[in-house]
């Protein structure tokens, strides 16, 4: 039988951080404890709950997870100086809880002994433990759901970062919009994304210059502008180290349109030296916090397929 238990230890700073760890009904033998990552500001359950289906399919398989808060969330210690929710993302997206993650992996080897770990979650904790695999070799696998390589800094002038295949959907709806008086009074009333359709509309008549090769393609150009730079030193050092990732992005929202134009092509030639260690899955239909039962199931099968292909004894 399953089993859990509260549990809280020390940051850095000093402060103390409060969780659940989960122990299996039957450990697998030589299985790398797994510690999920709150994603943004929620607590240690994730969006709707989602993280509790997760942490019993890893109990079913065999794994240790540990669930814990943030300091300034949930039921750790500490404040959110913060008067902005965005200025929240932007340092959640640059490290902020980085040191937290790594005081957990800290905690686990040094208190229940593991010495390999699986560390992720969704969005800003898919984030969070890419940074933080870049600083500890015992994270082996990133489980990262929804993963954010931008940053929120830059989202008060939104047309400007918007990539090419966001662009070309906006453009569809625009024109799909064309005979809808609602939207006519929108434009005339100074209540549209004018930056965003003007860059839409420019679609129509300049396109893209095509790329005679992939690996070509070079981290340059205005649409780069808000790439995260820390996430591939980071990303990078994890894989050269022979760690492994599963990238799974939920189809309806943005974050896959942006690792793609913002991270896997411009590093198509460095990334294609460790394919094998890199697995990419999309949920079709999804929104960003998988809401639906059917989405989240999906994501379960996903996840679980995964974890019994890659995590070997």
């Amino acid at each position: 039988m399953t089993s859990f238990e509260p549990v809280s230890f020390l940051n850095s700073a000093g402060l103390r951080l409060h969780g659940t760890l989960h122990r299996p009904a039957v450990a697998r033998s030589g299985a790398p404890a797994v510690i999920l990552l709150s994603p943004g500001v929620k607590m240690r359950v994730g969006p709707g709950r989602l993280y509790v289906p997760l942490t019993r399919l890893f109990n079913d398989l065999g794994f240790c997870v540990l669930r814990f808060d943030f300091h300034g969330l949930g039921d750790s210690e500490g404040e959110l100086a913060e008067k902005m929710l965005i200025e929240i993302y932007n340092h959640v997206e640059v490290g902020r809880y980085v040191d937290d993650t790594l005081c957990a992996v800290r905690w686990m080897r040094e208190t229940h002994g593991f010495h390999e770990f699986m560390v992720g979650g969704l969005c800003g904790g898919a984030t969070t433990a890419a940074l933080a695999a870049g600083r500890d070799a015992e994270i082996r696998h990133l489980l990262c759901l929804g993963l954010a390589i931008t940053l929120s800094s830059d989202a008060a002038t939104p047309a400007r970062y918007l990539t090419r295949g966001e662009l070309d959907s906006r453009l569809q709806k625009y024109l799909r919009r064309l005979l809808d008086p609602k939207s006519w009074v929108r434009l005339l009333t100074f209540q549209s994304e004018y930056g965003v359709i003007w860059r839409s509309l420019k679609r129509l008549v300049i396109r893209d210059k095509p790329v005679a090769n992939a690996s070509d393609a070079v981290p340059t150009g205005t649409h780069m502008e808000n790439a995260n730079p820390l996430f591939p030193p980071a990303f990078f050092s994890f894989l050269q180290r022979g760690g492994r990732a599963l990238l799974m992005f939920s189809e309806k929202d943005r974050l896959p349109s942006e690792y793609e134009e913002k991270f896997a092509l411009p590093y198509a030639g460095r990334l294609a030296n460790f394919r094998a260690q890199l697995d990419g899955k999309i949920i079709a239909s999804a929104n960003h916090v998988l809401s639906m039962p059917e989405w989240r199931q999906e994501m379960l099968s996903k996840v679980r397929e995964w974890t019994v292909a890659t995590v070997r004894d």
